[in-house]
């Protein structure tokens, strides 16, 4: 049988410069995306995911308390990616928490105010994801936001200025290991993985904490606006989500949204790196 052609959207995926990719993040998602589950499991979870996660929302609006485990969402979030996810999957779970991650280094760094807190959270294997993770990097991009925004206010800004000269060294991401040796039951692909994730999400967390967390794929677009005002380059707007947290809302699609909001980050964390490689050729080249 002769090879099945590469379909024009996954050519189209890896070659836009207008939504660039680094080579690792377009051969994870090539890969990723060819999953068989994609197509045959995904509609099957997404619906399951969606029902049960109403019904969990209602009930808990319906108690006259809230509850919690983070700690079991955290070793049933790991012990699920390491049995059912594929491994490419597992990777690209883990470089969105790296990114998202040097984004906001980023950020604070060249933001050009004092004071800024630079987070820690670089998870490269499954175990990094213990200490509630999944809950800290949200509350790390709200902060950075609340952080940038106190701070400006406080000096009659309301933005942050450009800067001639960017700190691009905290921009490299580390080798990640998800985990290969263990043997998994299936590989789901990441989006069927993140239907399936977030139903515990849903019930191990309280409403508030799941609120805030489905509502920071909203931050996105302060963050590109930080990035646009920083480097000068318009590009990064254009990947804002055009949402507020004016509007909060939990009966969403919520894996999509999180995969989109990943998909953003790597879109923005490949175009730094291609800005801090032509501020290398600049500052090499004769006057």
């Amino acid at each position: 049988m002769p090879p099945r052609e590469l379909p024009l959207h996954f050519h189209a995926l890896r070659v836009d410069p207008a939504t660039p990719l680094s080579e690792r993040a377009a051969e994870l998602l090539h890969r990723d995306l060819q999953r068989w589950t994609r197509r045959y499991i995904r509609p099957v979870a997404r619906l399951i995911s969606s029902t049960a996660v109403g019904v969990i929302v209602a009930i808990k609006r319906l108690l006259p308390f809230q509850f919690s485990w983070h700690s079991m969402l955290d070793r049933l979030g790991v012990l699920f990616l390491r049995r059912c996810v594929s491994r490419e999957g597992g990777e690209l779970l883990l470089r969105h928490f790296i990114v998202e991650t040097l984004l906001i280094r980023f950020v604070a760094r060249n933001s050009g105010l004092e004071g800024m807190r630079e987070p820690d959270l670089m998870p490269t294997t499954f175990k990094g994801l213990m200490g509630h993770a999944v809950i800290q990097h949200d509350i790390n991009m709200y902060r950075l936001i609340i952080d940038t925004g106190e701070k400006l206010r406080a000096s009659a800004r309301f933005k942050c200025d450009k800067r001639t000269s960017l700190d691009f060294s905290m921009l490299d991401v580390p080798d990640i290991t998800p985990d290969d040796e263990c043997f998994r039951f299936i590989n789901l692909d990441l989006g069927t993985a993140l239907y399936f994730m977030n139903i515990p999400f849903a019930l191990l967390t309280s409403e508030d904490v799941y609120e805030q967390a489905v509502n920071s794929f909203q931050l996105d677009e302060p963050l590109m606006a930080r990035l646009a005002d920083i480097t000068g380059d318009s590009l990064f707007r254009a990947w804002g989500t055009q949402q507020s947290l004016g509007w909060l809302e939990i009966n969403r699609d919520v894996p999509r949204a999180l995969y989109m909001h990943a998909m953003v980050h790597e879109y923005a964390h490949t175009h730094l790196r291609r800005l801090a490689g032509q501020s290398h050729r600049s500052a090499g080249s004769p006057a």
